[in-house]
């Protein structure tokens, strides 16, 4: 063997443990969120103008819709409390993981009375079927 050779079989078995290494510290490296930071407060701010403007098309709905049943009504309003009672616990909140259930809460709440409200009325409302943020 020449003595160049001895050089390159050295070299290129350090390359080869440093790539090792790097694979497995990339593999095993914990996936971080990918999410922004939830502000509650914000949130919470924005959740309730859109459970305004629920409560307003309810309004207008129960008027045209009198013969929906009174159990739809009362599930709606019922949806809209839960979805106002857990907005109100999250500004005091700093973890982003809990914001991220109450976050989740409010949404469906939301979704739900939507979803009720798209049966009675048959219509759907365009830019407020999520929970938003």
């Amino acid at each position: 063997m020449a003595q160049g050779s001895k050089g390159r079989i050295v070299i290129w078995t350090i390359v080869g443990i440093l790539v090792v290494v790097a694979v497995v510290v990339l593999v095993t490296k914990p996936k971080g969120s990918s999410a922004p930071p939830i502000n509650g407060q914000r949130y919470a701010t924005q959740m309730e103008s859109r459970f305004q403007k629920l409560e307003s098309r309810v309004s207008a709905a129960q008027a045209q819709f009198q013969n929906a049943p009174a159990e739809q009504w009362q599930k709606i309003s019922g949806d809209i409390a839960r979805g106002r009672q857990v907005m109100a616990e999250m500004p005091a909140l700093t973890e982003q993981k809990d914001l991220r259930v109450k976050r989740d809460s409010v949404s469906q709440a939301f979704s739900d009375a939507l979803k009720v409200l798209t049966g009675i009325t048959g219509k759907k409302y365009k830019g407020d079927t999520s929970g938003g943020q």
